[in-house]
Order: structure tokens, then C-alpha cells, then sequence
């Protein structure tokens, strides 16, 4: 029969958790806890681009493009990329409207349109 108490180190664990969670979460409520979590996070921020400005530099100066270029350029890219979408989806458009114009105003055979000719299919060698 197995033991149904939880392993030692597991209730280590919990023995550790039960006395240091209520402080955890008073201290986490504390004003003190919010200054020191707003200048953490405003020293990693300035530390962050910093290393940024030092890098962009770095990388310009032996004349190859910072993470900063390629970022501007994708998004450049995505830009050019949508406007060639739009602009093929109305020349799509225009060309559907030109064609039933056209269309309307040819004279259709009494039988329907012509069939198109049969494709020819790729002949593929002898097998040896």
C-alpha cells in the first residue's frame, strides 16, 4: 500500500509556502514595493537603450544595419506589400468590369461560348 503522505521535499515545500506567502503578499501591497518595482523597471529600461544606442552605433560604424533598420525596413516592406495587394485586387476588378463591358456588347454564338482545345499532356519517357 502506498504511503499517502506527499514526498519529504515536498512537504518541505509547502511547510516554507505557508509562512512566507502571507508576507510575500503584504510586502508585494506595500508603497516600498512600488517604488522599488517602477525604478527597477525604469533602470532596465534605460539600461535596455543603452545597450540599444550602443550597438546601432556600433554596427552603423563597421557599416553593416542595426536590429532598429531591419525592423523600419520589414515594416516597409509589409506597407509596400499591402498596397500592391490593394491595388491588384482593384486592376482585378477593372478588368472584370472592362471584360463583361465587352462582353455584353460581342455577339455570343446560339450554342454557348466555344469549347476550349483539349491540353496536351507531358509525355514521359520509356522506362528501360
Amino acid at each position: 500500500m502506498a504511503d499517502p503522505r506527499p514526498p519529504l521535499w515536498r512537504q518541505a515545500f509547502d511547510a516554507v509556502e505557508r509562512r512566507v506567502t502571507p508576507r510575500a503578499e503584504e510586502f508585494v501591497r506595500t508603497e516600498t514595493f512600488a517604488v522599488g518595482a517602477a525604478l527597477t523597471r525604469r533602470a532596465v529600461t534605460l539600461a535596455r537603450d543603452t545597450a540599444r544606442g550602443a550597438t546601432t552605433r556600433l554596427w552603423h560604424a563597421i557599416d553593416l544595419p542595426a536590429g532598429t533598420d531591419v525592423s523600419r525596413l520589414r515594416a516597409q516592406v509589409g506597407a509596400l506589400d499591402r498596397e500592391i495587394r490593394r491595388l491588384t485586387l482593384q486592376l482585378e476588378a477593372e478588368r472584370r468590369r472592362t471584360s463583361e463591358e465587352t462582353d455584353a456588347d460581342s455577339p455570343q454564338p446560339a450554342d454557348g461560348p466555344r469549347p476550349r482545345p483539349a491540353r496536351r499532356r507531358t509525355q514521359r519517357p520509356a522506362r528501360p
